[in-house]
């Protein structure tokens, strides 16, 4: 389900009408290249650190099929690499991320759909009588086993597919450059936020754990709000600022 959504975020996002005057061809290509590695590796370093004391063995961190990836690292490791290959080829930085910004919601829609069939980011437990509750039959499944969960993965999925939505009907009026971006992540991180109160896998931050020490030591432990949600609130903030920020000091990118 990542690979077809992945396939499919790079066609529409090269076949839009503005990409032309963006990018060009080839270094499309190369930044999509860069950002899919920037986004495995983040993804990967996102989870070790947020599951840090559960690796026995610590060369298992860079044995990606043991665990697996976070989304959030993903999304901040293309922030953080790919505007420096953006700078070195002259590419116009915030109108590139502006679209790849429409159709990332929906290539998160559909890559969410993959964890419900793995059973990973699976719900918390709910009441049986509830319509919409999932159980998890198959011994291969990360979901734990013949109880009704919150199909939490569904929840995520459906919200980005709303935004992808939004998003995409905003995009088709005239915005300020980075306006796209920063509403993306906005909305992305108010989601993730909400939907994660319904997670069944909430992770929260360990004395053991690498991150857990940090935040024990310098804020608090917490145990209402994950790993997740400090770090998204983090994002959320950047995000509103960054908004306003392209809002009143960026000029309207023509139609």
């Amino acid at each position: 389900m990542i690979a077809l959504g992945f396939l499919l975020f790079i066609y529409l996002a090269y076949k839009n009408p503005k990409r032309a005057r963006i990018i060009s061809n080839d270094t499309f290509f190369n930044a999509i290249f860069i950002g899919f590695i920037s986004a495995v590796v983040g993804g990967r370093i996102f989870f070790v650190l947020e599951e840090w004391s559960s690796f026995e063995d610590k060369l298992e961190i860079f044995y990606p099929w043991i665990g697996g990836f976070g989304l959030l690292g993903s999304i901040i490791g293309v922030l953080i690499t790919l505007p420096i290959y953006l700078y070195f080829k002259k590419v116009k930085i915030l109108p590139f991320f502006d679209l790849i910004a429409i159709y990332a919601p929906l290539l998160q829609s559909i890559s969410r759909i993959g964890c419900f069939l793995a059973g990973c980011c699976y719900g918390s437990v709910c009441s049986k009588d509830m319509l919409y509750s999932v159980v998890f039959t198959n011994p291969e499944s990360l979901a734990p086993l013949n109880m009704p969960l919150h199909p939490a993965q569904l929840y995520s999925s459906l919200a980005s597919f709303l935004i992808f939505i939004l998003i995409y009907l905003r995009s088709k009026f005239r915005y300020k450059p980075g306006q796209i971006l920063f509403l993306y992540l906005i909305l992305e991180s108010i989601s993730r936020f909400s939907v994660d109160f319904w997670r069944g896998s909430r992770d929260f931050f360990k004395k053991d754990s690498f991150l857990g020490v940090f935040i024990d030591i310098f804020i608090y432990k917490s145990n209402l709000l994950s790993y997740s949600q400090l770090i998204v609130i983090l994002i959320l903030a950047f995000a509103f600022i960054g908004f306003l920020w392209a809002s009143f000091f960026n000029k309207t990118e023509d139609k």
